[in-house]
């Protein structure tokens, strides 16, 4: 759909998280042209990495990625949030049927290159069917299942126990998790989990987030799905891949060493080889047939090193720009894939181990020790991303304790060496 000589990559971005614009400086670094659909308020559209952006649109937010699909004509798309996902396989739905026009067709099939087999996209969207994959070679998954009601739960803690947590689908962040510890939790637990589904839940991500699409487009987030997952004990971490067609093209994986919350988003990880993380991936990139960036959540058991998978997010997570252990990054994989050539492994920044992400984890503390122990990740070839999360305040506000004063505008001398090309 793109020119002959040039491939074009659109992604598509519903909230104002900073993995969109992270992935956009590694697409255009690996040769693609970026186009972008995010909100006006997203700091991508004053970026230097995109092409072209458009706008994303939250009280039209499905016309608003057809919009921007047809304006594009991209030869991939990458959805960067779980609500994108549901739009496109909406619109695969609705353009695949028999007797689409050609241009229908056309989008159906462009859907099917980015995301894989579209027998997947129920599997993927709800995380009750995680035990469908249970089955699989080095696939592990804690007791899982659909909730509908009050019996239904009662009845899943008597046979399989607790603790467990309740989870409802389309949730992101560790926004919509909540742990049962007693029998006595059951009822308390599965009400406030309701409540997580009605308009008050939406009306205060209006209030506090800013967040308007829930208010006009209630419809998907009053009927989502809740289930229980038995808890797992153990080490968080998380793997990404690049995939397609089934298989595992590139990857990164990482060790949470901080969190913002309980059950919130890592701040500050550990890059692993994570071999067993990356097994299960491929495993289930291959019964799937998955294609694009696909992330997976799990708890590292201590003691027996068995990778849980307690989650899958078939969309671009905080880690895409990460260089993996022998292996490609993702989006130099996937240009290699769309051009049907051979997967080359990239030179690389090379990075600590231990990664302290930007902006997460001073937002979390700004004086956190983690700043200047670990890789801190910030993106400053892009200024604007840098300024729009207001790390030169933050900056200011560290150099204040640095022996040596700068020049305005420039970075404290703690943290110079973690820009791009420094050797960290």
């Amino acid at each position: 759909m793109g020119g002959e000589m040039t491939l074009r990559v659109l992604l598509a971005h519903s909230v104002l998280w900073p993995n969109v614009a992270r992935l956009a400086m590694a697409f255009r670094k690996a040769g693609f042209d970026v186009d972008v659909v995010a909100l006006a308020g997203h700091p991508i559209h004053r970026m230097h990495s995109p092409n072209r952006t458009f706008e994303y649109r939250p009280m039209s937010p499905y016309s608003s990625v057809k919009e921007a699909i047809a304006a594009s004509q991209p030869d991939l798309i990458v959805p960067c949030d779980d609500r994108v996902v549901g739009h496109l396989h909406r619109l695969y739905k609705e353009t695949s049927a028999v007797g689409s026009r050609p241009e229908m067709q056309r989008t159906a099939s462009l859907i099917e290159t980015s995301l894989g087999s579209p027998l997947s996209y129920h599997v993927v969207a709800k995380r009750s069917f995680l035990t469908n994959l249970a089955q699989l070679p080095d696939v592990h998954i804690p007791q899982t299942s659909a909730i509908y009601g009050f019996r239904d739960l009662l009845d899943w803690v008597r046979r399989h126990g607790l603790p467990a947590v309740l989870k409802l689908d389309g949730s992101t962040g560790g926004r919509d998790v909540i742990l049962i510890r007693t029998m006595s939790d059951v009822l308390p637990c599965l009400l406030r989990m309701r409540l997580q589904k009605s308009w008050v839940r939406r009306m205060k991500s209006f209030l506090f987030d800013g967040d308007v699409e829930p208010i006009f487009a209630p419809r998907s987030f009053s009927t989502a799905q809740m289930c229980v997952q038995s808890y797992v004990t153990g080490r968080l971490a998380n793997c990404v891949v690049a995939c397609w067609r089934g298989d595992v093209l590139g990857w990164a994986a990482v060790e949470v060493l901080q969190r913002g919350r309980d059950f919130g988003i890592a701040t500050v990880v550990r890059r692993v080889k994570g071999e067993a993380m990356i097994a299960a991936a491929r495993s289930i990139a291959r019964h799937l047939k998955l294609s694009g960036i696909v992330g997976f959540d799990f708890v590292l058991d201590d003691v027996t090193q068995r990778a849980n998978l307690i989650e899958i997010n078939p969309r671009a997570t905080q880690i895409n720009h990460f260089p993996g252990y022998d292996s490609p990054d993702l989006a130099t994989a996937l240009f290699c894939a769309v051009r049907s050539e051979p997967v080359v492994s990239t030179a690389s920044q090379q990075w600590k181990e231990e990664v302290a992400l930007f902006p997460q984890e001073w937002e979390r503390d700004p004086s956190s020790k983690w700043l200047s122990t670990a890789f801190h990740d910030v993106p400053f070839e892009e200024p604007e991303l840098v300024r729009y999360f207001g790390y030169e305040t933050i900056s200011r506000d560290l150099h204040l304790n640095c022996s040596e004063r700068a020049p305005p505008g420039a970075v404290p001398p703690h943290l110079d060496l973690f820009k791009p090309g420094s050797g960290t």
